[in-house]
Formats: C-alpha cells, structure tokens, sequence
C-alpha cells in the first residue's frame, strides 16, 4: 500500500521520458501524485511515458515539457507551468543527465584519458549534470521555502564510478552534484525543505549503458545491469511525510529491502553523504 501523504503531490521528473526518470514517474503515479516529467528533445520517448501514466493515473496526472536543463529559462519555465497546470509543487528530483557515450559509443572497455577527451563534451557533460541540479533547485527553493515543506532529490552514481578511470567528465560531474548536495541541505536547514542524494547502487539497464536497452547478457563496468524500478521504493519514501527531517543524506536504491517498513528500509538504505566509502 502506497503511502497516503504522496497522494496529491506534485513532483518534477527531469529526463523522465525514460530510464531511472521514466520508472520514478510512473512508480510516483500509481502511488498517486502528479508528476512533470521533462526531456531535452524531441521524440516520442516523452510523448510514451506520458500516455503510460495516464494509463494509471487518469488523464490529469501527468505533464509532459520539452525543456534543457543547462538553460535557465527552461528551468524556471518548467517550475511555473507546474504551478500553474498541476496546481503546485513539493518535489523537485534532477534526474536528467548525460554520460559517457559522449565521450565514446564504447566506454565501458574504451576509456580515453582526460586530456584525449573532446572540451566541448566535457563542457555539456558538466553543463548538464552540474548546472542543471543546480538550475532546478534555484528556481523551486522560493515556492518551496514559501509553502514550508519540500524535496530536492538529486541523482547521483556510486562511488566506484565517480573515481573510475576514463570516466573522467562524467565521475567529475557527479563528485559536483555530491557537493552542492550536501551544501543545499544545509543552507535549506529549518524551512522545511530537505535535500538528498538518490542511487542506484550500480548501473542500470538504460540507455546510459552501450547497447540496446533490455539486450540479455548486456552488462556495465561492474557486471549486471539493475532495472529501473530499483530506484521507486526509496522515491516514494522520499516523497511522502515519512522522511520528513531526514536531509542531506545518501541513498542507495540496492541496499531497500521493501519486506521491512518503510523507516527500517530506508535506515539500511541511508548513509550520511560522504562519510560511507563503501558506496
């Protein structure tokens, strides 16, 4: 059973046509809030999410923005129109990004070093996966520190794979987002806002991964791939009154164990951002 005090929130998904985003946002409806759900280009993997939605949550549930989240402009849009058509906001998740394939179709046994990489992909990796969080938060903290009570989750990767040779725009960018993660939660101290990482605990059977999503015998640097579900039981704690005061945090979407209670899971679930070395 879904917790009651989702039901009726309204959550931004960035990069939700898809992947980790596409899971959260349909995970997120059935439990039964409303959810933007954003994509830098055009195409119909949005278009599909959406109507997916609908199929759960009726056809008021969901809005669907083409929207980059390196503009600004776009940011405060999406944060808006939310307002505006979903009748509020209370959760912010920045999900969207961009990895390796940039820098090669092959990385994961192709791994160039930092100084064969290409500038301008090493700019929009960062652009995307640093300045975009940051853009997002920035345009929801007022309406959030207004209503006193909100989100800010930010997806992040595991540790192995922030230090992992070759991988250097990619791991740099993520070590950022751990940084301004645990900066934004403690300048959101008592407004009622709380900021937390979410991952997964190891790649994912997305399209951040060379090869045809759902391929068999398709695998990461570290073996097997994890669905994208993984990450719905620690999202939909996240968004519910459950985690109230819980801020600046880690949480490894592999360790939830969903035959405990939902503050058992997320306790075995949770590390303090950068003092856990092992993920």
């Amino acid at each position: 059973m879904a917790d009651p005090t989702i039901a009726g929130k309204v959550v931004v998904i960035t990069g939700g046509g898809r992947g980790l985003g596409r899971a959260m946002a349909l995970g997120l409806v059935g439990a039964g809030a409303k959810v933007t759900i954003t994509a830098s280009r055009e195409g119909g993997e949005l278009e599909k999410t959406a109507a997916d939605a609908r199929e759960i949550g009726g056809p008021d549930c969901v809005l669907p923005l083409k929207a980059d989240v390196t503009s600004n402009d776009d940011c405060r849009r999406v944060i808006a129109e939310t307002i505006e058509k979903l009748g509020g906001l209370h959760v912010v998740v920045s999900n969207a990004g961009r990895g390796m394939s940039y820098v090669s179709k092959n990385f994961v046994k192709e791994r160039p070093r930092f100084w064969e990489i290409d500038v301008d992909i090493w700019r929009m990796i960062i652009d995307t996966n640093v300045n975009g969080p940051f853009q997002m938060a920035h345009a929801a903290m007022p309406h959030l520190v207004k209503q006193g009570w909100g989100r800010i989750v930010n997806v992040s990767t595991s540790l192995i794979t922030m230090q992992r040779a070759g991988y250097a725009p990619y791991g740099s960018s993520k070590w950022a987002v751990e940084g301004e993660t645990v900066i934004m939660a403690q300048d959101a101290e008592d407004t009622g806002v709380t900021v937390n990482i979410l991952i997964p605990g190891g790649a994912t059977d997305t399209a951040m991964i060379p090869g045809e999503v759902g391929t068999p015998g398709r695998s990461g640097a570290d073996g097997n791939l994890f669905k994208p579900e993984i990450m719905v039981p620690p999202i939909l704690y996240l968004t519910s009154d459950q985690s109230n005061g819980k801020n600046g945090d880690r949480y490894v979407s592999k360790l939830w164990d969903s035959e405990l209670e939902p503050e058992a899971a997320a306790e075995k679930a949770r590390f303090k951002a950068f003092r856990d070395r092992e993920f």
